[in-house]
């Protein structure tokens, strides 16, 4: 594991291309161990939603989910690096869709219009977040009536030190943040995956 950890530091430090890491990111989201199609249908997705992938990558789920909600639905693509949003607005573009907002955050504000979204989705974020409990209580205005956030983040041990976050450890902070575990899935072997909701919404 720690071999793993010094490589992705020098990866980092030594810097890669912004399509190199769009790649990276869109291969572990369609990998079949990491079951795209499970979360997919687990979200619940419905046409007309507004949901915000927050910390996008290469857009793998940005485009899923603008498929899913369809024209009458909005994607905000979300994520703290310009290049990779451009990156996701050439494959959305390709793509021939055009319901896809691109939002360019800072590691503790994710710039979304208050009220936009349905679904927050949250996938291998959470550990990068400087104030989980501050940042997660300040987005609560994005949200919509009924709206949820989805959090995937991997197990302690399961993934490269330091990028990973204990299951409970997620459900405490969103607790401390003004959230209720809604649902909680078990299908994703290395990782957790919980759905929060408001705690004034129970």
């Amino acid at each position: 594991m720690v071999w793993k950890s010094l490589l992705i530091a020098y990866l980092f430090i030594c810097g890669s291309s912004a399509q190199y890491w769009a790649d990276f990111f869109n291969r572990d989201a369609a990998s079949p161990e990491n079951k795209p199609d499970e979360i997919i249908s687990a979200l619940s997705l419905k046409p007309g939603m507004g949901v915000a992938d927050l910390g996008a990558g290469g857009g793998y789920f940005t485009l899923r989910f603008a498929r899913a909600v369809g024209k009458e639905g909005k994607v905000y693509a979300v994520d703290i690096r310009e290049d990779l949003l451009e990156i996701i607005r050439d494959a959305v573009s390709k793509s021939g869709l055009d319901n896809v907002v691109y939002v360019c955050a800072r590691e503790d504000d994710s710039m979304l219009p208050e009220g936009s979204a349905d679904l927050i989705f949250v996938r291998n974020v959470f550990h990068h977040l400087p104030d989980q409990e501050k940042y997660f209580r300040n987005i609560r205005p994005k949200l919509r009536p009924g709206g949820r956030i989805a959090i995937i983040e991997y197990k302690k041990g399961s993934y490269y030190a330091g990028h990973e976050t204990p299951e409970e450890t997620v459900i405490a902070s969103m607790k401390k943040a003004g959230y209720a575990l809604w649902k909680r899935y078990h299908f994703l072997e290395k990782q957790s995956f919980t759905i929060f909701i408001p705690a004034e919404s129970r």
